[in-house]
């Protein structure tokens, strides 16, 4: 069997890493010759897994220095009136802060000798800096091209860096308006990319810091939905309706509509209670009462709320749409129960009067509350035939052909 040295075998692993620091050095050359920066990633990319370059501060900085090239030759470009991909230039730029990111620990390593001698953390810090401002204009680039998982990245480098000890120095404090704002804007990526669950924690900065949009609690509401994330939804619900609920009865709408889902009747009420005690006059609240006695077999209780609420309101959707429906069910159900041979005389007498009532109810329903239209139509569909009510009936078509 043929000897191999000791030497040769330290020759060859010599060759190993002189070849991969080779490859920094054409890296570093590419750099300072403004290549672009994927072109520099490229070249540098055997040294990220080297064992010899891996842990080097300068294998990291100078794609990150490239990334931040490009993006200021592209910015000088664009600023002249030229035509750029912005969608490039915003990912050079954020490319390269994910390098410097990683470059930053490995340049405070201690050396052979156990001294510390960071050679690129004050050039790096710098440099990211100085560029606060257009890691949100990347985000409104990125936001533009349809990247919304890259604008939410890169609106989230702007927080990171507005709430890093490291820049106090080097930038006055971003007010808590603009941190709020940004976070706003993150949070609509996140939606965007249907990312619910970083949306919810976006919004919830976005408050933490100030934002109190109507906006931000019907988003809030929508993407919690989507996620399925019921306890945000009452959350951004009870939030919004502590602000807004005087003038949008929304929010109190999502609030009973979780209590209903769960089936948490007895917390249903308690809420409502508490709202009718601080403002009585509220229609909303008695109508929403009306549905949670409703859910609870409480018809009479229910029927009592509905009326209540339309003295106060006589234009209130739920309480109309209700109190057609509970005289629809009472009648329905006293039909269903009466087996004598004068049937249709006491249908005449007893049971049409009841439902020509409820119809009253659900076409004013269905006229002043836009978003429960097909329900009503539901509604008034079984009761005009029940009163073999042609014309109504083919009104009902109409308006559902109208509606689909």
């Amino acid at each position: 069997m043929k000897k191999i040295s000791i030497l040769a075998l330290c020759l060859v692993a010599g060759l190993g890493a002189t070849a991969q620091k080779s490859v920094v050095k054409e890296a570093e050359k590419a750099m300072k010759g403004n290549k672009p920066f994927t072109e520099v990633v490229t070249i540098i990319t055997p040294a990220f897994s080297d064992p010899t370059t891996e842990k080097l501060a300068e294998t990291y900085y100078i794609p990150g220095k490239a990334g931040f090239n490009q993006y200021n030759d592209m910015l000088g470009k664009r600023s002249l009136g030229q035509d750029v991909d912005t969608k490039v230039m915003a990912e050079a730029l954020i490319g390269g802060y994910g390098y410097f990111m990683k470059a930053l620990p490995l340049d405070s390593l201690p050396n052979e000798k156990g001294k510390i001698s960071p050679k690129y953390s004050k050039k790096i810090l710098s440099e990211i800096a100085g560029h606060m401002t257009d890691f949100s204009n990347a985000a409104v680039d990125m936001w533009n091209n349809k990247d919304y998982k890259g604008a939410y990245h890169s609106w989230g480098i702007y927080l990171d860096i507005a709430k890093d000890p490291r820049y106090n120095k080097m930038f006055a404090a971003v007010p808590d308006s603009v941190m709020s704002n940004i976070s706003y804007n993150q949070a609509l990526a996140a939606w965007q990319a249907e990312d619910y669950p970083a949306a919810i924690k976006s919004f919830n900065v976005a408050r933490k810091y100030g934002y109190n949009g109507k906006q931000l609690f019907e988003y809030g509401i929508a993407v919690a939905s989507n996620a399925k994330d019921f306890d945000a939804v009452l959350d951004f619900a009870q939030a919004g309706n502590k602000l807004f609920g005087k003038e949008d009865p929304q929010f109190l709408n999502h609030i009973i509509n979780y209590y209903l889902q769960t089936e948490k009747y007895e917390d249903a009420l308690s809420y409502l209670d508490n709202g009718i005690s601080e403002d009585p006059s509220n229609a909303q609240y008695y109508a929403l009462r009306g549905i949670i006695y409703d859910n609870k077999k409480e018809a009479a209780k229910a029927r009592v709320d509905y009326e209540k609420a339309l003295q106060l309101d006589p234009n209130n959707g739920l309480a109309l749409f209700y109190e057609g429906r509970s005289i629809a069910s009472e009648a329905g159900a006293q039909q269903d129960a009466y087996d004598k041979a004068d049937y249709e005389k006491f249908k005449k007498e007893n049971i049409d009067p009841k439902f020509r009532e409820a119809v009253t109810f659900l076409e004013k329903a269905y006229e002043v509350d836009p978003t429960n239209r097909a329900e009503a139509l539901k509604v008034l569909e079984i009761l005009y035939y029940n009163l073999n009510d042609e014309n109504g009936l083919n009104s009902v078509k109409d308006r559902k052909a109208l509606l689909d």
